[in-house]
């Protein structure tokens, strides 16, 4: 997983083509029919444009809609990377778009056009580079894009379902994102802010509650501050991290002790081998206009913070990056029962039993 600072700017439209322009990639939109004002291409499912997003059609300019595959792990969707198909994470916190290579025969020969010293969630390392042809996603694509190689998720090199791409901010901060979950669908789409066009605050939809967008660690408007037993804590949005994160040094400087930590469970790595971290339940949770109660984060020696699927995943949530601000509802129950409960996440921690503290 990797972060740079923030430059590079992707827009992926519907029906659009790409160039270049002083060394940055732009798009130019084809040309709509005068009485088609809005630039959509229906989903191979039902879909009606104002009952998804609660917004006159003629107030959005630009669309992309996708079910999610699953309700449980990440949000992903299908996407094809170079003529392979699999899927994609969505990944706010993350800049670039990110490629997983060694998932994919193909990708596994992708080209190495450079190597920079990234920031991860967990250190810094160097990442190679690589230059994609091609990269599609529900009705838009684009070609000729950067992204960083992530090496290998997951063992099943051949089903469609297999990770190949990380959806970062690259892409998804030119769009309002709305993330549902319990509906399982994920639509991106570009507003008009005339007058006769309402607030995105009623794209969620019944009682809303809403905060801004800040500067995140590389400079992406992609972190709010989130009141943990009333200390305020910067926390990038990521849906792709299993749980919410916070790093060592912020918990201690919120207040938390060390005995208190020592009172919760011990978190570990994905194998289970090595702890690193505990598991603290606050007390009470304030975000923007939205108090909520108990909230359990992982303590961990991370240099960022997270808030993770566990805020994500039973309610519906606007991510307005244009306009900087994030909008979200009360939980609510899916919209249907799910049979499938195998679910992946790139970033992720697992939690090891207490009597397995060192």
């Amino acid at each position: 997983m990797t972060r740079r600072a923030y430059g590079l700017t992707l827009l992926l439209l519907a029906s659009c083509d790409t160039h270049m322009s002083g060394g940055r990639m732009d798009f130019t939109p084809v040309p709509q029919k005068a009485e088609n004002a809005t630039s959509f291409a229906p989903p191979p499912y039902p879909f009606d444009i104002e009952a998804e997003t609660r917004m006159p059609a003629h107030c959005i300019h630009h669309i992309l809609a996708a079910n999610l595959i699953s309700r449980s792990g990440s949000p992903a969707v299908p996407v094809t990377v170079d003529s392979e198909k699999g899927i994609g994470f969505l990944s706010p916190s993350e800049d670039d778009i990110g490629v997983f290579n060694d998932n994919d025969d193909h990708l596994d020969d992708l080209p190495d056009i450079s190597v920079e010293k990234v920031t991860t969630v967990s250190g810094t390392q160097e990442t190679f580079i690589t230059r994609l042809k091609q990269l599609t996603f529900a009705q838009g694509h684009v070609e000729k894009v950067r992204a960083a190689k992530l090496g290998q998720m997951g063992d099943d090199r051949k089903s469609d379902k297999r990770p190949l791409a990380i959806l970062g901010f690259d892409i998804l901060g030119n769009y309002n994102v709305l993330l549902d979950i319990p509906a399982k669908r994920l639509i991106l789409f570009i507003a008009d802010s005339t007058p006769d066009c309402p607030s995105l605050s009623e794209v969620v939809g019944g009682k809303t509650f809403q905060t801004p967008l800040m500067n995140g660690l590389s400079g992406a408007d992609n972190l709010v501050t989130v009141m943990l037993d009333g200390k305020p804590i910067g926390m990038h949005l990521e849906p792709s991290s299993n749980l919410s994160v916070i790093s060592r040094k912020d918990a201690l400087g919120s207040g938390l002790t060390e005995a208190e930590l020592e009172q919760g469970d011990r978190t570990n790595t994905l194998n289970g081998e090595t702890l690193v971290g505990y598991r603290y339940a606050y007390r009470a949770i304030n975000i923007g206009n939205w108090h909520g109660g108990a909230f359990s984060v992982n303590v961990e020696p991370v240099n960022y913070n997270l808030l993770g699927l566990d805020f994500f995943r039973h309610r519906r949530v606007l991510m307005a990056f244009p306009s900087g601000m994030v909008y979200f509802g009360d939980e609510q129950p899916d919209s249907e029962i799910e049979t499938h409960t195998r679910g992946l996440s790139p970033l992720a921690s697992h939690i090891a039993h207490s009597h397995v503290r060192l």
